[in-house]
């Protein structure tokens, strides 16, 4: 994961996503075509020269691309569970996601990065579409949320924070393909047969 821990309100100085901003529609929209993109780096980066770039970590204590990726995928299946249940029950507890420990638990780094980026996008479609529909009422229903500390958010700040989830692991994956993938390096020119007759011929002859 990342050194530092990212805010749960106000402004994030590093991915510059603002939990006081921005309307419900506006924030599910960044959120769905942030996943897209998410989603197209890791594959991309997969099919390119070195497969296994997805499963390098800059950093023994910095996930890789692949993990971030599982990550949201996972997050995303997550935060749509909460607003079901949130919707069903008064004032839910939600079962604390382990994050840390699903890594281990689930293999991230041996997941196919193909399927990881497809599962990704269906979930957040899924996500997008439980969160659109929620009205000004039920965006105002309490539940108590574990992460960072134990506290009551609305649904409204779930949404929000889904948001900044996927805004700032897009980052965390962009930022680190570009540190990990090998450098595109340019193919040498082609070396001409023959020399440069000008240059080579006797002296006094001329062409």
């Amino acid at each position: 994961m990342t050194k530092r821990q990212p805010p749960v309100d106000g402004l994030c100085e590093e991915c510059g996503f603002n939990y006081g901003t921005g309307d419900l529609q506006g924030t599910v929209t960044l959120l769905v075509r942030q996943a897209a993109e998410t989603a197209m780096a890791l594959t991309k980066a997969a099919a390119g020269p070195d497969p296994d770039v997805v499963r390098l970590r800059p950093e023994p204590d910095v996930w890789s691309a692949i993990e971030y990726a599982c990550h949201v995928r996972d997050v995303l299946e997550v935060q749509r569970l909460r607003i079901a249940q949130c919707l069903a029950e008064d004032r839910p507890m939600y079962a604390p996601m382990d994050r840390t420990g699903r890594v281990k638990e689930a293999k991230y780094e041996d997941q196919n990065p193909v399927e990881v980026a497809a599962a990704l996008m269906r979930f957040a479609r899924e996500f997008g579409a439980a969160a659109r529909v929620l009205t000004p009422a039920e965006l105002g229903r309490l539940g108590l949320y574990n992460y960072p500390v134990r506290a009551p958010r609305t649904l409204s700040w779930i949404v929000r924070h889904t948001a900044h989830e996927i805004q700032h692991h897009r980052h965390d994956l962009i930022s680190i393909l570009a540190e990990v993938e090998p450098p595109i390096v340019p193919a040498p020119r082609p070396v001409e047969d023959g020399t440069d007759q000008e240059a080579t011929a006797p002296e006094g002859v001329t062409s």
